[in-house]
């Protein structure tokens, strides 16, 4: 099984939170997939919450005081959920899947992180990511998406 990762172009490089993934273009069954939403905190004074969506569906999300809803993971074998928020340093809401949790329909789709705090002049801000879209199959053939 393959993992295939095609990125959209950002409309705005500066935007404070970026989606970062691990194992993306290796074969599933010796590993893991990893998908991470991280907070640059230069940007971002405070944190109200983190969240990933697939779809537009929420499939992790995380409050300011560390509260974590998983609702797409939290009763699956072999997926890790967690997440860190702090003022200073690097914040951030991350999914391990280990390969033999893999479930390739249920888990490919386009990701992206959303943020909503305040920014360093007390203004509010809700911000995304990239889209990214996670393409898991059998085979090696590229889908090229175009957002």
């Amino acid at each position: 099984m393959k993992l295939i990762l095609k990125k959209s172009i950002p409309a705005d490089s500066s935007t404070p939170i970026s989606l970062e993934t691990t194992n993306t273009v290796k074969d599933c069954d010796n590993g893991y997939i990893k998908i991470r939403c991280v907070v640059n905190s230069e940007m971002v004074a405070e944190i109200i919450s983190i969240s990933l969506k697939r779809f537009d569906k929420n499939v992790a999300f995380v409050w300011f005081d560390g509260d974590l809803e998983d609702t797409e993971f939290s009763n699956r074998t072999g997926v890790d959920v967690s997440s860190l928020i702090r003022d200073v340093g690097v914040s951030y809401l991350s999914i391990r899947i280990m390969s033999s949790a893999i479930k390739p329909l249920k888990d490919k789709g386009p990701y992206r992180c959303f943020l909503q705090g305040f920014d360093t002049n007390g203004g509010f801000i809700r911000v995304h990511s990239t889209l990214e879209m996670l393409n898991i199959t059998g085979n090696t053939k590229i889908i090229r998406y175009v957002f």
